[in-house]
């Protein structure tokens, strides 16, 4: 049997917010199963590539997306890997190459600068 898990902890802010549990919280009960069965799969995975992970977003300075489909929208969770670990920086949806929310991609390069200078704390995704 293969225990390969994939490690994911999750950004959190100056304050103790945990970004990524917030934006969880706030989906519908079905979104938020189908983002943890989806994220299950995923941690399982050695390999992430298309169509369930992009690697490097346009202009995201090292930062790559999870993509999943739920309740007719493609929702996405922007992250980067660094020693060993993903890390989960924001949730959002995306359509038609808009994010929601619209400033998505630039907080999530400031959430990955503040990161690598380790300026904020993370904590394993536990969801």
């Amino acid at each position: 049997m293969d225990d390969w898990r994939t490690l994911i902890r999750c950004y959190v802010s100056p304050a103790g917010n945990n970004r990524v549990a917030d934006w969880h919280a706030g989906l519908s009960s079905q979104e938020r199963a189908d983002a943890d069965e989806f994220l299950r799969l995923m941690r399982k995975t050695r390999e992430w590539a298309l169509p369930n992970y992009r690697p490097r977003l346009k202009n995201g300075e090292g930062l790559g997306e999870l993509r999943w489909f739920s309740q007719g929208r493609q929702h996405r969770l922007i992250g980067f890997f660094r020693e060993g670990y993903w890390f989960a920086v924001v949730g959002c949806t995306h359509k038609q190459q808009i994010y929601k929310p619209a400033d998505a991609l630039e907080t999530a390069k400031k959430y990955k600068k503040q990161i690598e200078k380790s300026e904020v704390s993370t904590v394993d995704y536990d969801l």
